[in-house]
């Protein structure tokens, strides 16, 4: 499976916000609670707020390239759309996804290849999540 490069944009915001949360805890200007089995973070410095703030707006970001994406049309004459050639060879879509309920994963799939390669994303997540509460 081969991601478009602006498919990125979104994960790198993502990514981005959890590393200005992650420095900012390290720098001990955030804290990190559990509640039940859920990590709360809070706190007031300017990176933690950054953060939080690029992690909100990944989902923005991300919700408005797949709005955009499925209703762009070949622009090519204005007016005048063509239809498409059938496809001579059919592709199969797999999906896949995880949810952790505290440090247990929750795996589902389309395939076996793809619940496996999920709970292998599950298992280490699991493991990061552990060694997280550990730490703190």
């Amino acid at each position: 499976m081969r991601l478009r490069p602006i498919i990125w944009v979104p994960i790198a915001v993502f990514v981005s916000g959890i590393a200005c949360i992650a420095a900012a805890a390290v720098g001990g200007e955030a804290d990190i609670r559990l509640f039940l089995i859920f990590p709360v973070f809070s706190g007031s410095s300017w990176l933690f707020i950054l953060g939080t703030l690029l992690i909100v707006l990944s989902f923005f970001v991300g919700f408005a390239m797949i709005a955009i994406g499925g209703t762009e049309a070949d622009r090519s004459q204005p007016g005048s759309v063509e239809p498409r050639p059938p496809a001579t060879t059919q592709r199969k879509t797999t999906y896949g996804g995880v949810v952790l309920v505290g440090p247990i994963p929750i795996v589902f799939a389309s395939s076996k290849n793809m619940a496996i390669f999920m709970l292998m994303i599950g298992i280490a997540l699991a493991m990061v999540f552990l060694g997280a509460l550990l730490v703190l």
